[in-house]
């Protein structure tokens, strides 16, 4: 759990962060930072959304 969240995190802001430099050509299908920042979105909810991941994480640390 953890390890996903930190993982789709990271990837999201790099993403977003790269979509953000390349401007308006970031949304367009003629660069691949379209596709990576919507493959990006995707890791977050899938499997569990992040907040699904702190709750795993937190009933992880708590049944310790």
């Amino acid at each position: 759990a953890m390890a996903k969240y930190y993982s789709a995190q990271a990837a999201a802001f790099v993403t977003s962060t790269a979509v953000d430099l390349f401007g308006g050509n970031g949304f367009t299908k003629e660069y691949p930072v379209e596709k990576f920042w919507r493959d990006a979105k995707i890791g977050q909810i899938y499997e569990g959304t992040s907040n699904m991941q702190l709750q795993t994480i937190a009933k992880m640390e708590l049944d310790k």
